[in-house]
């Protein structure tokens, strides 16, 4: 029994110390499968492509089953002498299969089959639009919690050289060779470092529960005061939870093919607005075709009673053809089909508007990460430079030369330096992200 005890002992704290995986594939197929706005498209996939089936079995003949009843209180009879004769019955009916067609009516079917179907292409394309808004959407969160993680552990790595050298202030002071204002100096460091981290571990709450609201679930992590698991200082407060996530730089590599997409004409969102402009077009042609001669056929075989003036049951067929000419309509037809062609266009003129902003949108992505590849290396060499002053104020502050202030802003400089660069990675991973949304696959 106490074997077990010790074995789930060293598990939880094995555990607690790996931290619970938090990796952007996971988060990115939950929120594909969770959007709402994608379950929604799905849907209108499926509405859209009923509405096209119907309206093309229009275009087949029709077959259904007729059956009417009748009765009449008078019926017509005929006197001879002292007999009289009965032309049909009070009650009748009839039933039986009837066949109907249209045989012309200038493509005004057609061409409404035409519409629905270009309203499917348009669902479709809809559909693809929201699952990369969703995609984009959940990495764009997830590169906000990553920057939240460097930044505690950043923040944590400093903090643990600001309490050894306060530990060497006092050790000084105590010997007599520091002042008291060294050590309080120093101790305000550490504490600044410490709200410092307080201060990004909040921010690290809020982001998550805004990466758990997309993708759905929360992964078992209390977002609350959770700390990145690469931080081995202690710091104020209880943890909530323990979160490895991928550093910044692997995925970067990972998107990194990005870099070389070129815009795409053809996204989803241009081509579903480009296919609801062909939608307006195909109704309007529809309509215009209405205005001609509408030619139908109709036959069908009936059990009738009675047959006609004689009391008695008769099968028989009927063939029928029917010609409908509109000859006034007060212009209905005729302006349904101009305000067609007219939403027509000011769709494809706003489908021009949206490939503009998407151009500007993707192009501005592709130099800013031109822009990141000269940023990213000038922060290198500051983060060098920075660490090197760092070190010989230190030293330099040990020999005498210099006050703990000098050495207080040599560190907070370093720190500024680390949270510099790995914001440039955090920039680099939205432009990336743009542009795979935006880019030509």
């Amino acid at each position: 029994m106490k074997k077990c005890i010790w074995l789930c002992l060293i598990l939880f704290s094995w555990q607690t110390v790996q931290g619970q995986e938090l990796s952007l594939k996971t988060c990115e197929a939950d929120a594909l499968s969770y959007s709402s706005a994608v379950k929604a498209a799905q849907a209108q996939v499926q509405a859209a492509q009923a509405q096209y089936r119907s309206s093309k079995a229009v275009l087949y003949p029709s077959l259904y089953v007729d059956a009417q009843g009748s009765w009449v209180s008078e019926i017509p009879s005929l006197q001879l002498g002292p007999q009289s004769f009965e032309f049909g019955s009070e009650w009748g009916g009839k039933v039986g299969p009837t066949l109907e067609y249209v045989l012309f009516d200038n493509g005004a079917r057609s061409w409404a089959s035409q519409a629905r179907y270009s309203a499917y292409e348009a669902a479709v394309q809809d559909l693809k639009s929201a699952r990369d808004t969703a995609l984009l959407n959940v990495r764009q969160a997830y590169f906000t919690v990553q920057r939240d993680l460097e930044n505690i552990y950043l923040v944590s790595e400093q903090l643990k050289v600001a309490r050894k050298q306060l530990a060497d202030v006092q050790n000084a002071y105590q010997a007599g060779a520091k002042s008291r204002l060294d050590v309080l100096m120093a101790q305000k460091q550490s504490l600044r470092l410490a709200q410092q981290a307080s201060a990004a571990r909040g921010a690290l709450g809020t982001h998550l529960r805004e990466l758990f609201k997309l993708t759905g679930t929360d992964y078992g992590i209390n977002p609350a005061y959770a700390l990145d698991a690469r931080v081995q200082e202690a710091l104020p407060g209880k943890t909530t939870a323990v979160i490895r996530a991928q550093s910044p730089e692997q995925t970067v590599q990972a998107l990194a093919g990005a870099a070389q997409r070129v815009f795409d004409a053809n996204t989803p969102r241009l081509v579903s607005m480009q296919s609801l402009a062909q939608q307006y077009e195909y109704a309007a042609r529809s309509y215009a075709a209405a205005v001609w001669p509408r030619a139908g056929f109709s036959a069908g075989a009936y059990w009738e009673y009675p047959n006609g003036p004689l009391q008695e049951d008769v099968f028989l067929g009927r063939a029928g053809l029917s010609i409908r000419l509109p000859l006034f309509e007060g212009g209905k037809n005729k302006e349904q089909a101009q305000a067609q062609r007219s939403t027509a266009q000011s769709v494809q003129e706003k489908r021009n508007e949206l490939e503009d902003a998407l151009q500007a949108v993707f192009y501005a992505a592709k130099d800013r990460l031109a822009s990141l590849d000269v940023e990213e290396d000038l922060a290198r060499q500051l983060l060098t430079t920075a660490q090197q002053a760092a070190k010989l104020t230190y030293e330099a502050y040990k020999a005498g030369s210099v006050t703990f202030l000098e050495v207080d802003d040599a560190n907070l400089s370093l720190l500024q330096s680390r949270i510099a660069l790995s914001d440039l990675y955090i920039q680099r991973l939205n432009s990336l992200a743009v542009m795979d949304n935006l880019g030509r696959k």
